[in-house]
């Protein structure tokens, strides 16, 4: 778990550098809001274009096969972007393609990032909410320890070296990742037992592309869960994108400035993660819709045009995120029968990047249209219909967690009979 901690700590760090300076980079170079914005949509369309196929790649290769491949794929292609740059060769359409390319390998890794846990602990501990809850908590912490340290090392990085430099560190930090895992992240091997034609169909190509994605449809928490997610994921990384140029326009237009707004969130990230490790098995539905209006009523103050007031307003949004972060991401699991968890993962991952696809598009021509006020406006009105929903689908989660002996909901006709992750090894 350590090992795995470590592994997230540092790519984490690195995605942070690249999500500062790439956007950096694109602004500056170009003046154009709308091509930095499609920039880092590029990337997320390429989750959404391959995202559901890419469960079948999980279920064949297994969790931690699946991360070491995506570790070792993105390292030489955010390479790419500096090296292509010092050759004079790099266009806005090779700077799309190679962050499309990256896209492809992120959904596998976030849902395997994801479903490596419950291997992790075992066939019984991973089973118990509470317990896994911290271990998602835990695991999380790396990203929010990262999102504190991150933005503002790469704000000073990218002030000292220019942000083609600071793209070669986070390159770095996907291969001692991909070491990391090779040597010190080994789940223990166990053996599936498919019996019943649900689980025959699973393993169908096409049927497998969508059965997560029938699960959580049919799943009335979980699809109130998944729908509170793509709300909030839809408004809150669009607040990125809308921060450089709040920075360049009315702030002075300082990287420094922009890495500190971006490190207070990282600060309210790395605090709400030990609350969650701490706290979460033990708050109610209460506390967590109390997380949940916490994360999306600061965002208003995005509108004061104040660098303290927005600090302010980040760290905040940041404090909530890793509690409703691992609740999701628990109860998914939990809900879920282990024949069909890596679909409903991928599924579940690439509605969220193609949410966040959605955001990042939108944002810069809606900054062209419409003005910085009228999209933050829009972005905190996005994120309270996602804390409303979240709260709507804590009140219906009312069932115990699925054990992968239970049927699938909405299954009237198939049963999944019992199994561990079938020779499976277990990506912000």
């Amino acid at each position: 778990m350590l090992a795995l901690f470590v592994a997230k700590l540092l790519s984490t760090l690195g995605s942070w550098l690249t999500l500062l300076a790439l956007p950096w980079f694109v602004l500056v170079t170009t003046g154009s809001p709308v091509k930095m914005s499609a920039v880092l949509a590029a990337e997320f369309l390429g989750v959404v274009a391959l995202g559901l196929p890419s469960g079948r790649v999980v279920a064949r290769l297994g969790v931690r096969r699946t991360m070491l491949i995506c570790d070792a794929a993105r390292a030489p292609l955010m390479g790419l972007i500096p090296l292509l740059h010092q050759a004079g060769w790099l266009s806005l359409p090779a700077l799309l393609v190679v962050s499309f390319s990256l896209g492809a390998f992120t959904a596998p890794y976030v849902s395997s990032q994801r479903l490596i846990l419950a291997d992790l602990l075992g066939p019984i501990r991973g089973t118990d909410e509470k317990l896994l809850a911290r271990a998602n908590s835990l695991i999380d912490g790396a990203t929010r320890v990262a999102a504190l340290a991150g933005p503002a090392l790469g704000g000073l990085l990218i002030a000292l070296l220019g942000p083609t430099q600071v793209l070669w560190i986070d390159a770095g930090t996907y291969l001692i990742s991909f070491v990391i895992l090779a040597l010190f992240v080994r789940p223990p091997a166990t053996v599936a037992a498919r019996t019943d034609s649900e689980s025959a169909r699973a393993s169908d190509e096409q049927a497998a592309m969508f059965a997560g994605l029938r699960h959580a449809l049919r799943h009335r928490a979980l699809r109130l869960f998944v729908l509170a997610q793509t709300l909030v994921t839809m408004s809150v990384p669009a607040v990125f994108i809308c921060l450089p140029v709040l920075v360049m326009d009315d702030l002075g237009g300082d990287p420094r400035t922009l890495g500190l707004l971006t490190a207070a969130n990282g600060a309210g990230l790395a605090a709400g993660s030990l609350v969650a490790v701490t706290n979460l098995g033990r708050m109610n539905n209460t506390g967590l819709t109390g997380a949940a209006m916490l994360q999306c009523a600061p965002l208003w103050l995005l509108l004061v045009d104040q660098a303290f007031a927005v600090a302010g307003g980040l760290f905040l949004v940041g404090l909530a995120t890793p509690l409703l972060a691992a609740t999701v991401n628990t109860r998914v699991t939990l809900r879920t029968p282990t024949p069909i968890r890596p679909h409903v993962m991928t599924a579940v991952a690439t509605v969220e990047h193609f949410a966040a696809f959605v955001g990042y598009t939108a944002a810069g021509p809606a900054l062209l249209l419409s003005g910085l006020r009228t999209v933050f406006a829009v972005i905190a009105t996005l994120a309270a219909l996602g804390a409303t929903t979240f709260a709507m689908a804590l009140r219906a989660d009312h069932s115990s967690p699925t054990a992968p002996s239970q049927r699938t909901p909405g299954s009237g006709r198939h049963r999944h009979t019992s199994e561990a992750t079938a020779g499976t090894e277990r990506h912000p």
